[in-house]
């Protein structure tokens, strides 16, 4: 979704340092009050639907955080003293059916709008009951296009 090759090409000749080749994202970790750690693990795995994986810690972990399957990347959830959300920096999440994950989601009373505003996708965000913003992002499909925007309203 966005490609800067002739851009790290021109900045690594002039430099002449090869710049490192980043794989993806490995994981992304939102935050939750620790009283909320039942109602958070509720939310992601029964309204979302994130299906939990195994702690990879080599120790045993304290169950203060917990890993979710994420494609090839994994979503954390972690138990956050003194928690305070940030309103504006999300975690953008790959959906390969967003309408049905907007079904799902209003079958949960989770009212969504259709964001048509990044070019060749549609994508949602949803804020869970942390604050936590998350947004889903999915190619338009075939044949769907983004609706035409709304004139100007007169004055």
């Amino acid at each position: 979704m966005g490609s800067t090759d002739s851009a790290d090409s021109a900045d690594s000749a002039d430099s002449g340092e090869r710049r490192p080749e980043f794989l993806g994202v490995h994981h992304v970790l939102v935050g939750v009050p620790p009283d909320q750690k039942e109602a958070a693990q509720r939310y992601y795995e029964d309204v979302i639907g994130f299906v939990p994986l195994a702690s990879p810690l080599e120790s045993s972990g304290s169950g203060n955080l917990w890993w979710y399957a994420c494609g090839a990347s994994e979503f954390h959830v972690s138990l956050v003293p003194d928690y305070r959300a940030n309103v504006r920096p999300h975690v953008a999440i790959s959906v390969r059916d967003l309408p049905a994950l907007r079904e799902r989601l209003q079958r949960h009373g989770i009212e969504t709008r259709l964001d048509y505003s990044y070019s060749g996708c549609w994508r949602i965000y949803v804020v869970d009951p942390w604050n936590n913003r998350l947004e889903f992002i999915a190619p338009l499909p075939p044949g769907v296009t983004a609706p035409p925007k709304a004139p100007p309203a007169a004055g």
